[in-house]
């Protein structure tokens, strides 16, 4: 019966933020991320000019010294075009930084979406802890009026359905408890999925 299930434990003061990096959209979110930021160097990298430093037995090569006596952006047309290719590399460059300030902009949304998620289900399960002292207390009550009512209708004080009347009133309290207790197991599930996973007890 929901009333007696148990319930998981209330979160301890003090969780930190950093559980929420456990999430697997965080966690994707930020993978993507990183790999964005790889493309860029490796985009720079492909601009830097691809010659060999050294010649024959371990000399200077001839691209070396051409650059190092006419600087990269003097060299001729034939030298200059297979290192600098019109801007072409630049552009993929560019593209590379903008697919990372994307995938940048993903993973703020899905820290962002995580903080509220987490926001959420707090405030839901307080509120419902919160009223499942009140319920009980109503149970109980509405149980104490129907042991009274079925004592006086025994005693022949009271009709049969003042009886009824009680049980009903018992019935639709313990009914607003079970509803209460499964809200508050669900809000529990939202939460532990929040998080992306349990917490524990110890400090982290």
């Amino acid at each position: 019966m929901a009333m007696s299930a148990a319930v998981p434990p209330t979160p301890p003061a003090g969780l930190p933020s950093s559980l929420l990096e456990r999430r697997p959209d965080i966690r994707a979110a930020e993978q993507s991320m990183i790999a964005a930021n790889a493309l860029i160097g490796a985009a720079r990298a492909a601009r830097f000019p691809a010659v060999s430093l050294t010649g024959f037995l371990g000399g200077q090569s001839a691209a070396v010294e051409d650059i190092a006596n006419s600087g990269v952006w003097g060299l001729g047309l034939g030298i200059t075009l297979p290192l600098f290719d019109a801007g072409r590399r630049a552009a993929v460059e560019d593209q590379a930084a903008a697919r990372y300030r994307q995938t940048l902009a993903s993973w703020q949304r899905s820290v962002e979406g995580a903080f509220r998620e987490v926001s959420d289900a707090l405030v839901n399960l307080e509120h419902t802890s919160a009223s499942e002292a009140d319920l009980l207390e109503r149970v109980q009550a509405a149980r104490n009026a129907l042991e009274l009512s079925q004592i006086r209708y025994e005693s022949g004080y009271s009709p049969y359905l003042e009886v009824l009347d009680a049980q009903r009133t018992a019935n639709d309290a313990e009914l607003a408890f079970v509803r209460n207790r499964q809200a508050r197991l669900a809000f529990s599930v939202d939460l532990m999925k929040a998080l992306g996973g349990g917490w524990s007890e110890k400090p982290l």
